[in-house]
């Protein structure tokens, strides 16, 4: 596909005194099988600048696709299957002239990760994985409110097991990294169909325009959350409890990066002037407090030294991200907002 297929100019025509209208590319009406009386769906993007156009019944030629394996390593062969299951296929067939083990045990890797995927036909040329999940079975709101108490409770755990230097703990904490991922890589999955049909914005809990880019960023954010509550449960060694000071200047800091996510949970399940004021609050005392546990670090060097250099890097990282989730509540607040006066 060029450029010239996907950009297109054409000239508004005059029907009437007062309607204007403009003709459809050739080839999408025949792609789409439109034709005369048929109706479309238009819908108004966020800042009213453009408009998404598509077929009351869109196409479902797409939802089948075939990954030829034959020059894939492992890896690109878990990535290729992984996009296509972004893309919204219901059906993925992976063949090759002969599938080797270790192409094997990647697709039953990959099945293992991704919610809805299972095998349904497999021979030595060829895999099917079929994805039984529909649009309607989940609302993106809920989905996204999953994510974020997924990655709340990890990171409780992998908090509380470095603090205590418990690698038990630790390793409870990761039990649900992958429960984490499914999540993840199924929102991805729902946003990118209803993107592409915008009839499915009631089906998933949502009002006509909303903004799918906004919900995108969050839920990237939070599955870096999620990254960093890993990396600090992979710190985790055997070395005890802190000491009483060291640990008092740190629980200080996750306590306060606890407030700011909560804060900015918070703000983007209700985009409110008040709600993003008080996770900018949050954010502020967070910053503060990740700097006097860095000053305390510099000057006493308590041990495990490194890990805890490691363990509040993680910390202010996890509030850049929050920062980043809450700039995108501060732009929902924005738009809620139903007066607002322009100059004309």
């Amino acid at each position: 596909m060029t450029a010239d297929d996907i950009r297109m100019r054409r000239k508004i025509q005059q029907l009437g005194s007062s309607t204007l209208a403009v003709t459809l590319p050739a080839d999408w009406t025949r792609e789409h099988d439109i034709t005369k009386g048929d109706e479309l769906v238009v819908q108004q993007d966020e800042s009213g600048g453009s408009l998404l156009l598509v077929p009351e019944h869109p196409s479902t030629a797409d939802t089948v696709a075939t990954i030829d394996a034959s020059e894939l390593e492992t890896a690109a062969l878990e990535r290729a299957i992984l996009a296509q299951y972004v893309l919204g296929r219901q059906l993925i067939r992976i063949e090759a002239d002969r599938l080797p083990p270790a192409h094997l045990e990647a697709i039953d890797a990959v099945e293992a990760q991704l919610m809805g995927l299972g095998v349904v036909e497999r021979s030595r040329e060829h895999v099917d994985i079929r994805c039984s999940v529909a649009p309607g079975d989940f609302e993106l709101p809920t989905l996204l409110e999953r994510l974020w108490r997924t990655e709340s409770m990890i990171r409780e755990e992998a908090i509380e097991a470095f603090i205590h230097g418990d690698p038990d703990g630790a390793q409870r904490s990761l039990h649900y990294e992958s429960q984490a991922e499914k999540l993840f890589y199924l929102f991805l999955r729902l946003l990118f169909a209803t993107y592409r049909n915008p009839r499915l914005n009631r089906t998933m809990g949502l009002e006509t325009g909303f903004p799918l880019i906004g919900y995108r960023s969050i839920a990237q954010d939070v599955a870096l959350l999620t990254a960093c509550d890993c990396r600090i449960a992979r710190l985790v060694d055997d070395w005890g409890p802190l000491d009483e000071e060291t640990r008092t200047v740190f629980l200080a800091a996750t306590t306060a990066l606890d407030d700011a996510i909560s804060g900015t949970r918070a703000a983007v399940s209700d985009p409110t002037p008040e709600s993003t004021e008080a996770a900018r609050e949050a954010m502020g005392t967070l910053t503060d407090r990740i700097e006097k546990a860095q000053d305390f670090l510099e000057a006493e060097r308590p041990e495990p030294v490194l890990a805890l250099q490691r363990f509040l890097s993680a910390l202010r990282q996890m509030g850049e991200h929050a920062s980043d989730s809450l700039e995108v509540a501060t732009h929902l607040s924005a738009r809620s907002v139903s007066t607002v006066e322009t100059d004309s």
